[in-house]
């Protein structure tokens, strides 16, 4: 194992007194990982690749939030049946009176958050 650190070392430093097998093999691989690459990538295919990249992203993301809000919630439900909540006093009773009320605060906030995430990022290509 040494002496192969220290044929790849001499090779790199230009010298080249070894005629074995070894140092050939090494001095070959040691060329041909110093030339660049004879092929170039386009920049719609480069775009592609990133778009795709992206989308897999977005897609975790999505889960990710989904699997959030799914587990909160159960765990809304779970604490409620817990507690024994009575609904008819102190903050509850505005929630049982005016449900729609709540009901359409909660969708509004979410639309707004889609906007945001749709139109208004990309606008600003901040994504």
């Amino acid at each position: 194992m040494k002496h192969e650190e220290e044929l790849q070392d001499q090779i790199e430093q230009g010298l080249r007194n070894h005629d074995s097998d070894d140092a050939h093999a090494y001095h070959r691989v040691f060329n041909y990982l110093k030339k660049e690459p004879d092929f170039h990538v386009s920049l719609p295919f480069a775009d592609r690749i990133i778009a795709l990249i992206e989308k897999k992203e977005e897609r975790k993301d999505f889960w990710w939030i989904a699997a959030g809000i799914f587990l909160t919630v159960i765990a809304l439900i779970v604490a409620l049946a817990i507690t024994e909540v009575n609904w008819t006093t102190g903050v509850f009773t505005f929630i049982s009176e005016y449900y729609g009320l709540v009901l359409f605060g909660i969708a509004f906030i979410l639309l707004l958050q889609w906007i945001d995430k749709k139109v208004i990022r990309k606008q600003l290509n901040l994504r």
